[in-house]
């Protein structure tokens, strides 16, 4: 007697396709699983750096702090806070024509202190005038105010002893500084790159007549202008300090000397010094100028019983009101 129906039965047939195809995913699983272990197990912490090192200059500067109280006055008072640009230079160039359109250049008589608030006041009221100086001051406080305190003045001497004023910034979009002078409402480039140029690089160009540089405007036509005033840049210094809202007294010309640093390369034409130079800081080290700036140095240690990171982040000499960052993490 039949205990039940017979069973349906099926045969594989395994080829070598098949085999290969099964040997191939055993691997692939042996190696997923490797991984996977490996990323479990070992807790490895991986540590990028970008850069081995940050230039640093031997002279320290001096910014104005972040908390200074004139700077947000300035920020709600005037209309730049509203300015917007495509990226960071072109938003720097419209701070630049903005200030330049404040006022018409006329003299300063009397001289105004050497703040944005007060000298607009000042001029808007008719007390006085404003040159290259005033402008300077201006903008720098209003890039300060809108939260780039990485900016400085830059006193320039040409060879027949006239003084002219402009502003450096660092440019985070280009790792460097840069000139702007709302003077003459003027920037200054690579012809080749377009890459925005400081006074050093200025300097070398219009010493070694080699025209790699360009003037441009700072409005919106950013119009080509050649070697515009390229023959100030001689001789320059920079300002050790831009904490000038403080400042209770206007600006001297002692001043400016005993603040400035002032640049003397192997061939500096220093007719006008007449074998003195005045100002009181001097240096032919060019990182004493061009320091880095909005850079972190990292140092950080591993405990691994504890299963702690200690990532510390070092801003000195680099990026201004701010000196170190400390980060505990897990291992």
């Amino acid at each position: 007697m039949a205990r039940g129906l017979p069973l349906e039965s099926k045969v594989v047939v395994v080829t070598k396709e098949n085999k290969r195809l099964i040997f191939l995913l055993a691997i692939l699983v042996v190696l997923l699983l490797c991984y996977l272990g490996w990323r479990l197990f070992s807790r490895r912490i991986r540590v990028e750096v970008s850069r081995d090192q940050i230039v640093k200059s031997n002279f320290y500067f001096i910014p104005e702090h972040w908390k200074e109280k004139k700077l947000e006055q300035l920020r709600k008072n005037e209309t730049f806070k509203d300015i917007s640009g495509k990226d960071q230079l072109d938003l720097f160039l419209k701070y630049c024509d903005w200030t330049h359109r404040q006022w018409k250049h006329s003299n300063p008589n009397p001289y105004p202190l050497s703040n944005a608030i007060d000298i607009l006041a000042d001029i808007r009221s008719g007390k006085t005038g404003g040159l290259c100086g005033q402008y300077s001051y201006v903008l720098a406080d209003v890039l300060k105010s809108m939260g780039y305190f990485s900016v400085r003045y830059v006193e320039l001497v040409n060879t027949k002893w006239k003084f002219h004023f402009v502003v450096e910034v660092w440019s985070d979009q280009y790792q460097k500084w840069m000139v702007l002078d709302p003077d003459a409402n003027i920037y200054y480039e690579f012809k080749e790159s377009g890459i925005p140029a400081n006074a050093y690089e200025i300097q070398s160009s219009f010493l070694a007549s080699d025209n790699r540089i360009v003037a441009r405007s700072a409005d919106s036509q950013r119009a080509s202008l050649g070697n515009k005033q390229m023959d100030m840049y001689a001789n320059f210094a920079v300002s050790l300090r831009s904490d000038l809202m403080r400042h209770p007294t206007p600006l001297t010309i002692e001043d400016r000397f005993a603040m400035f640093l002032f640049f003397k390369p192997d061939r500096a034409p220093l007719e006008p010094f007449k074998g003195r130079i005045p100002y009181a800081h001097i240096t032919s080290r060019i990182e004493d100028i061009y320091f880095d700036c909005n850079c972190v140095r990292v140092e950080y240690q591993i405990n691994r019983k504890q299963k702690v990171a200690d990532f510390r982040f070092f801003t000195d000499s680099s990026m201004f009101n701010f000196r170190e960052i400390v980060l505990l993490t897990s291992a």
